[in-house]
C-alpha cells in the first residue's frame, strides 16, 4: 500500500450481484455506468470467507454459480500472477494491480486478531467473518496512518496482540461494500463504515410522457398524422430530448385543439397518441393499432399492443401493475401472429429459478405448468371477452347455466360442461401455437422467427436478463414483462435486477419499445385497481385498524 487508496472491502454479495467488479484481463469497462460508490482508483479487498463461500456457490446451476466461478476464475488469475508470501499477506501489502488501475488484495484474518476484541464471531458466521475482514483491514489502515510510513508501519510488523488500537480507533479509510441490511447493521455497531453497491441509474425512463401542448401543434399533429421534431423542439423547447419510440400523449392546451365533440376515451385508434419514429425524424400517429386482435382498454395498452403489431420493433419492455395486461395483451397477440404466419410458435419463459427442476416428475411441460399458469389464464380470458364462439356461448351460459352442444371440437361434446369446453380449447390452442422453456435452458438457444415472453422479467439478475436478451433470432421478437414493485427472487432489488437491466441496456433504441402501464389502467377487477392505488401509498392509512400492516411491511 505504497499509495493512498480508498479501501473496500467486498461483501460475498455484491460480488454475486455484480461479478463484473472484478475485470477480466483485458480489464473491459463495465455495461453499468456511474456506480454508487467509486471504485476507479479503489484499493478492492476480498475477504477469506468471501471466497470460501463463492467456492461453495460455484457448483450451482444457477446465476449465482456463474458469478462465482466467474469471480473465481478472475480472481484465481490475478493471484497467481504475483508473488508474496505470508507476511505481506496479512499485512495487505501484497496488493495486485489490476487492468484498469485499481488494487485487489486477498486478507485472511490472523489467527490473534480477535483474541483481544469483545466481537468473537464462529467460525461459520459468514457474516462475523466479513466484519472481521474489514475491522482488520482498519487495523492495517490505522496504523499505515499513524507511522506516516510510505509502507504504512509494516516494516515494523504489527502486534496482533495488542488490542488497544482496535477498540478505541477505526479507520475512515476503510467501507465495506455489502447489500446485506442485517450484515451493515452488524458492521455499523462495530464501528465500520459501510456503503450499498449498485449502479445509479437515470431517472426511470417509462416509455410515455403526457404533455400539454398549444392548440395549434395538436392541430398540426391530428391533420398531418405526425409533428416533425422541429416543431416539438420549436413550441415545446423545455422538454427533455424525444427517445426512440416514446409514446406522447396530447393534451391541447384549449378546446379548439382537436375537432369538436372528440373524446379520447372514446377513439378506438387512440389518435391523440403519437410515437417518436427514429426513421421519419417525427412523432408519428399509431399506425397499427387498428389491427388489434382484441379491445384496448387504455392509452397504455394502445401503446403496448402498437408495440407489439409494428414489425420495426423487435423487443417490447412492459411494466405494470397486476391486471393491467402485461400477459393478456401478449398472449392474444400471439395466438393471432402465429395464426397469420408471422411466427412459427410463441415461447414462454418463465423467469423462475429451476435448480431442482429434473427432481420433479413428468416430462418438461407437467414439470412447468404453474409456472406458464398465467399465459393459460389469458387465453381463458380472450375466448371469454374476444372469441365470438365462445364469448356469445358464454352469454348463453349465464343466463341458464345448462351444458351446451359444441360440435366443433367433438362429437361428444354435447355432455361436456361450458368449462369442460373452454378448458378443451385452451388445450388445443396451447399445443397448436405455444411452448415453454425454463430459464436455464434457454441459454444457447436461437429463437429465430418465434415470438417470446419473458414474464415475470424483474425476478431475473441483470446477467441472466443480458443472455436472455441475446437469445432473438433473425425473423424474431421478444416481450419482457414484470413489475418491479413485487420481486420475489432473492439477491433482487429495485436496483439490480432483469427490468433495469433491459431499461438501461436498451435505452433509445430505434427497434425497442418501452411501455409503462398506470395503475388506473388495470382492468381486472375494481378491488385489484383499488390495490394498486393504494399501494402507490403504502404509508398513507389512516383510518386503519391498529396491527394491520401496511404492504411495504
Amino acid at each position: 500500500m505504497s499509495e493512498r487508496r480508498k479501501v473496500f472491502v467486498i461483501d460475498t454479495n455484491v460480488l454475486v450481484d455484480y461479478p463484473e467488479i472484478i475485470p477480466d484481463e483485458a480489464g473491459e469497462a463495465r455495461v453499468f455506468k456511474n456506480p454508487t460508490v467509486d471504485l476507479a482508483n479503489a484499493h478492492m479487498v476480498l475477504p477469506s470467507t468471501a471466497i470460501r463461500e463463492l467456492s461453495g456457490f460455484k457448483k450451482e446451476h444457477t446465476d449465482r454459480g456463474r458469478a462465482a466461478r466467474t469471480v473465481l476464475k478472475y480472481a484465481r488469475m490475478y493471484a497467481e500472477k504475483q508473488l508474496t508470501c505470508l507476511r505481506n499477506v496479512y499485512s495487505l501489502d501484497a496488493a495486485i494491480a489490476l487492468p484498469d488501475g485499481r488494487l485487489l488484495s486477498f486478507l485472511p484474518v490472523h489467527a490473534d486478531f480477535k483474541g483481544g476484541l469483545p466481537f468473537r464471531p464462529a467460525e461459520d458466521d459468514n457474516d462475523g467473518q466479513i466484519i472481521l475482514t474489514a475491522l482488520a483491514a482498519a487495523h492495517l489502515e490505522m496504523h499505515r496512518e499513524r507511522e506516516h510510513s510510505p509502507f504504512g508501519g509494516m516494516e515494523r510488523g504489527i502486534d496482533w496482540k495488542d488490542s488497544s488500537t482496535r477498540l478505541d480507533y477505526t479507520s475512515d479509510n476503510v467501507t465495506l461494500l455489502t447489500n446485506d441490511n442485517g450484515l451493515a447493521i452488524r458492521a455499523r455497531e462495530r464501528g465500520i463504515l459501510t456503503s450499498r453497491y449498485s449502479y445509479d441509474l437515470p431517472e426511470p425512463y417509462t416509455g410515455r410522457r403526457k404533455i400539454i401542448v398549444p392548440a395549434e401543434v395538436f392541430r398540426e399533429f391530428w391533420n398531418e398524422h405526425k409533428l416533425d421534431r422541429e416543431i416539438w423542439e420549436l413550441y415545446l423547447p423545455d422538454e427533455k430530448p424525444l427517445v426512440a419510440n416514446e409514446f406522447i400523449v396530447f393534451a391541447p392546451d384549449t378546446n379548439d385543439g382537436a375537432p369538436q365533440e372528440y373524446l379520447s376515451h372514446e377513439d378506438r385508434f387512440f389518435r391523440h397518441i403519437g410515437r417518436y419514429d427514429r426513421d421519419e425524424d417525427a412523432i408519428v400517429e399509431l399506425k397499427h393499432i387498428s389491427e388489434a386482435p382484441c379491445r384496448i382498454m387504455s392509452d397504455g395498452q394502445a401503446m403496448y399492443m402498437e408495440s407489439l403489431l409494428n414489425p420495426k420493433i423487435a423487443a417490447v419492455i412492459c411494466t405494470g401493475p397486476a391486471g393491467s395486461g402485461k400477459t393478456y395483451l401478449p398472449t392474444v397477440y400471439g395466438i393471432k401472429a402465429c395464426e397469420a404466419g408471422k411466427f412459427i410458435n410463441m415461447v414462454i419463459v418463465p423467469c423462475a429459478d429451476h435448480g431442482t427442476l429434473g427432481a420433479l416428475p413428468g416430462g418438461l411441460n407437467e414439470k412447468m405448468v404453474l409456472d406458464v399458469g398465467p399465459v393459460r389464464n389469458a387465453i381463458r380470458n380472450y375466448l371469454l371477452n374476444d372469441d365470438s364462439y365462445f364469448k356469445r356461448e358464454f352469454l348463453k351460459f349465464r343466463a341458464s347455466g345448462a351444458p351446451l352442444r359444441e360440435d366443433a371440437l367433438s362429437l361428444d361434446a354435447e355432455n361436456l360442461s361450458f368449462g369442460d369446453r373452454i378448458q378443451m380449447r385452451i388445450s388445443l390452442l396451447w399445443q397448436m401455437y405455444f411452448r415453454n422453456i425454463p430459464v436455464e435452458k434457454a441459454k444457447g438457444l436461437d429463437f429465430s422467427y418465434e415470438l417470446v415472453l419473458y414474464d415475470e422479467f424483474q425476478d431475473q439478475s441483470p446477467s441472466d436478463a443480458d443472455m436472455l436478451i441475446k437469445r432473438i433470432g433473425k425473423g424474431g421478437k421478444i416481450i419482457i414483462t414484470g413489475d418491479i414493485r413485487q420481486i420475489h427472487a432473492p439477491y433482487r432489488d429495485e436496483h439490480n435486477n432483469g427490468i433495469v437491466y433491459a431499461t438501461y441496456l436498451l435505452y433509445d433504441t430505434p427497434t425497442v419499445a418501452r411501455v409503462s402501464l398506470l395503475k388506473n389502467e388495470v382492468e381486472r377487477h375494481e378491488l385489484v385497481r383499488l390495490i394498486a392505488e393504494r399501494q402507490s401509498k403504502p404509508h398513507d392509512m389512516q383510518g386503519c385498524p391498529i396491527g394491520v400492516l401496511s404492504c411495504d411491511d
